[in-house]
């Protein structure tokens, strides 16, 4: 009888989103990469050097939930930009934030053009898979689900709410109510 080994387990989770968008890539990798774009639909202030090795810095709103309650947001970051393929892909690379060394610190969106619209890849990867740092997973997932939700609505109603936080479902609803 032969003896079948278990396969480890992972010691990461990632994070992993993909969205559509009715937009060209090319305007898609603009508003992931403008500090002009990006605070015009997503953050309340940024810098950006637009090109491998460049500086990006982050200040994202404290958005309120449906509820009313507020949720803090990712606050500010600073990183620099590791991977830039225009209209084809963004890779962040951040600092730790402060008091917080858990989150990884590489996050890459794809863009794949599909027809009159693009594909959208999302992958935050390397959380540690231990039940505790689940919360910590679960922040970043809302966090990064409102953001992609935010580029939808941007890109294609030209409308924003930064301050209100947005889930996939509803940016979809609201564009659809646009046409």
């Amino acid at each position: 009888m032969s003896k079948v080994a278990a396969r480890p387990r992972s010691k990461t989770r990632d994070l992993r989103f993909a969205v559509r968008v009715k937009a060209e890539p090319k305007s898609v990798y603009q508003a992931l990469t403008s500090a002009r774009e990006l605070t015009r639909w997503w953050l309340l202030g940024a810098e950006t050097d637009a090109r491998n090795s460049g500086r990006v810095r982050m200040v994202w709103p404290r958005v309120r939930r449906s509820d009313g309650s507020r949720c803090d947001g990712f606050g500010e970051r600073e990183g620099v930009f590791v991977d830039l393929e225009p209209a084809r892909k963004v890779a962040w690379l951040f600092r730790p934030a402060r008091g917080d060394r858990r989150a990884p610190p590489l996050v890459t969106l794809f863009i794949e053009k599909r027809g009159a619209a693009s594909e959208i890849t999302l992958v935050h990867a390397g959380f540690p898979a231990s039940p505790a740092a689940e919360e910590l997973r679960r922040g970043y997932a809302c966090a990064w689900e409102d953001g992609l939700a935010k580029l939808k609505l941007y890109l294609e109603t030209g409308r924003t709410c930064k301050m209100e936080l947005l889930d996939l479902e509803s940016a979809a609803i609201l564009t659809r109510a646009r046409r």
